[in-house]
């Protein structure tokens, strides 16, 4: 006969280790939509061209303050 302390401590334990798995799976299953979400955008969609400033707009927006 198992001490009650011993069996609860068992059964905790493998819960605990089913909750693990259980996040394992669902974060695997998220990256996995993550990553088709990314790959059906481009890489102008994901990250836009910056716009060059010119001499004088950079002078400009360091003296108005934009």
């Amino acid at each position: 006969m198992q001490n009650p302390k011993s069996s609860r401590q068992e059964q905790m334990h493998e819960w605990l280790k089913s909750e693990i798995n259980k996040d394992k799976l669902e974060l695997n299953k998220d990256k996995l939509e993550f990553i088709e979400l990314i790959k059906n955008n481009s890489k102008e969609q994901i990250l836009p061209k910056k716009e060059k400033l010119s001499l004088w707009k950079r002078i400009s927006r360091v003296l108005i303050g934009r």
